[in-house]
């Protein structure tokens, strides 16, 4: 997914918050955006170019149906804690589940949905789509590098580093565009680490086939076993 990453900032939002891939994952730096009236003026923009464009469109472009298992390791004001989340996808549709947060997304029409299970909060709109379909492009980049072919425990993958004002983002991509691996560092001089996601699992069929519905956000889809630490559910090859 959970990696504790922030996947969304929605401009406006009340500590919204979801475990960037958990994600995805998940996921997520636990950050929040103030209103726009109060944010900084953004840093200039990169535009991301050649394989490193090309490993995120892949994210943002697969049709593949799959379901991710990930476990998360996040160190936040000097509390390790460990959880799960996960991402599902068939061909446009999207969903990120954490243990607070629920996601669905239509990745082409660049439409989502995003509820807080703690507070009932409800974000939609293009700005869910951009930080559920695949890698997180809602935040200005600052700068990006490809870092080549790696081995993963579950296949090859692309690393690639993306840095953007807040967070130093590395992430090992599929063939097929899943998100294997990824750590979020704070993006300062001693650049420590706040969040490392790595993928357990990904299986090639979905959980059940309602999962991309908004009536779906009711429930949680992933599996007992995926919600424990690693060591209760093998590894399972990325569909191809």
């Amino acid at each position: 997914m959970a990696r504790l990453a922030t996947r969304y900032a929605y401009p406006g939002a009340t500590h919204m918050k979801i475990l960037v891939r958990a994600a995805q994952v998940a996921a997520i730096l636990a950050t929040s955006l103030l209103g726009t009236a109060c944010a900084p003026p953004p840093e200039p923009e990169i535009t991301l170019t050649g394989q490193v464009k090309a490993v995120v469109d892949r994210t943002k472009a697969t049709r593949e149906t799959y379901a991710m298992y990930s476990w998360n390791e996040m160190s936040g004001d000097g509390q390790p804690t460990q959880e799960w989340g996960a991402e599902f996808h068939s061909g446009d549709k999207h969903r990120v589940e954490t243990p607070r947060d629920r996601v669905i997304a239509d990745c082409r029409a660049q439409t989502g949905v995003a509820l807080n299970l703690a507070t009932g909060e409800v974000v939609e709109g293009p700005v869910v789509a951009r930080g559920a379909c695949g890698i997180s492009t809602a935040r200005p980049f600052t700068s990006a590098e490809w870092l080549g072919p790696v081995r993963t425990p579950l296949g090859s993958a692309e690393r690639i580093r993306l840095s953007d004002k807040n967070n130093i983002r590395t992430y090992d991509i599929s063939p097929t565009g899943v998100i294997l691996r990824a750590t979020y560092a704070e993006n300062t001089a001693s650049k420590p680490i706040s969040l490392t996601s790595e993928a357990v699992a990904v299986l090639a069929q979905l959980p059940a086939p309602d999962i991309f519905d908004r009536a779906s956000l009711s429930k949680s889809y992933v599996p007992d076993r995926f919600k424990t630490a690693p060591g209760t559910a093998p590894a399972t090859t990325s569909p191809s």
